[in-house]
């Protein structure tokens, strides 16, 4: 062990008439303690409402959408026939996208429609799941192949003849209960864009019957949309043979943009691919930015402790100043003395950091794992897209938390350690 930490060890511990200095010295690891947990669980709680919150919105919505700059597209077959055959393309479903008001003999409300295929529409978003959630209801411990299953089997509905003999419909969760309507009951849906006549334009009116709900978790889409079999929205929205675009999954979101670039290439103009990231860039935009500024105001916690560091050092400086003397005289550089304060400052740094890394791992996992923790801190769906405390851990935010801990203690320790080397010698020891 170098004499420069066996020293800087020793003085931790300040002299009995001193012990104030010690005291100073614990508030300073406690505060980059608490500053670095706090940061951590936060970097963990804004990690995990991002993800789930991404996954919620491309369970609706896919990873790629195929558009014209033309409008409707045409021939939809080829341009899927092309899509589908693309490297890490997994999923391809064309869609139509529509808006309308729904009546029903309680209510009157808007949504969006969206015409799907329901053999494909399953591999490019969650709309099985969330099908088979709407049956099944929200209880735990239903499983996703279930909730899959029984979704698959509601889908096909759309390809079924129903008891009224009207076309099929399915309805958001909450849509319905505002509508105050169940499985089997006949609504009407109703366009603006419908046909001139003597006295204007008259709204297109079709009736459907309710064949199902579905539950994507997310109030904002659960309560403004319903979905239509793809051949039913055609003659509704009057684009026979035409869809608005094509639905895209790729097996890695994060090379979406790169995959959707490559495809507006290949398939040429009028023709043009968006990515989820393009789609909803000013939501994720505002998280990150709530991320940093939050990590930027809890940062400030650590620098707060950074300047205990500084007073702990400063303090054990003019109190080892005849011990620096008798240091110097024996031979020691000013390199060494400054080592030896770094040194001091680095210990308080490291056992604050250490300890901080360790509580916040250990709360982090404590809210993710455990069921009793979770249901003291509820959320109410009809307010929020979550449904739980939502953490995700991710060992390199731990570790650049760390770090950045470790370098603002370090930089702390630099002005008192720079004044102790430079101590002469001859003063400190004459008022000794």
């Amino acid at each position: 062990m170098k004499y420069e930490f066996f020293i800087g060890l020793r003085y931790l511990k300040s002299r009995r008439g001193q012990a104030f200095i010690s005291i100073i010295g614990l508030i300073s690891i406690i505060g980059v303690f608490i500053g670095v947990m706090a940061l951590n669980v936060v970097l963990a709680v804004m990690s995990g409402f991002e993800s789930e919150l991404r996954d919620k919105i491309l369970g609706v919505s896919s990873h790629l959408v195929v558009l014209s700059y033309d409008g409707p597209i045409e021939e939809f077959h080829k341009i899927r026939d092309k899509v589908i055959d693309f490297p890490d393309v997994l999923g391809v479903s064309p869609f139509i996208y529509g808006q309308g008001m729904i009546v029903s003999d309680d209510n009157v409300i808007g949504a969006v429609v969206r015409g799907i295929d329901h053999k494909a529409a399953g591999t490019v978003t969650n709309i099985e799941e969330a099908v088979g959630r709407g049956y099944l209801g929200r209880g735990e411990g239903i499983k996703r192949d279930r909730l899959i299953g029984v979704g698959k089997e509601n889908l096909n509905r759309f390809g079924e003849n129903t008891i009224s003999g009207k076309p099929p419909i399915l309805l958001g969760r909450e849509l319905a209960a505002t509508l105050s309507v169940i499985t089997g009951d006949i609504i009407s849906l109703l366009s603006p864009l419908g046909s001139i006549g003597s006295l204007g334009l008259n709204p297109k009116v079709k009736k459907f019957e309710v064949v199902g709900t579905f539950d994507y978790g997310m109030v904002e889409y659960d309560s403004s949309i319903a979905y239509l079999s793809l051949s039913d929205a055609m003659s509704f929205f009057d684009m026979e043979g035409k869809v608005s675009g094509l639905e895209i999954k790729v097996n890695d979101i994060y090379t979406a943009r790169d995959i959707g670039e490559r495809l507006t290439v290949t398939l040429g103009f009028p023709y043009f691919v968006r990515n989820w990231e393009e789609v909803n860039r000013s939501l994720f935009r505002a998280l990150r930015l709530e991320r940093m500024a939050i990590t930027i105001f809890l940062g400030f916690i650590i620098l707060v402790a950074a300047l205990d560091i500084i007073s702990t050092l400063t303090m054990v400086v003019m109190e080892k100043g005849k011990d620096i003397a008798i240091l110097r005289a024996m031979g020691a550089t000013k390199g060494s003395i400054l080592r030896i304060f770094i040194t001091d400052g680095m210990i308080i740094g490291f056992i604050g950091t250490l300890l901080g890394t360790i509580a916040g791992y250990g709360i982090c996992y404590l809210l993710k794992t455990n069921e009793s923790i979770k249901s003291l801190i509820p959320f109410d769906p009809e307010v929020y897209p979550i449904s739980e405390f939502p953490v995700k851990i991710e060992p390199l935010f731990f570790l650049t938390v760390a770090i950045f801990s470790l370098i603002i203690c370090f930089l702390a320790t630099l002005y008192p350690s720079y004044q102790a080397s430079c101590k002469d010698p001859i003063e400190a020891l004459r008022h000794e």
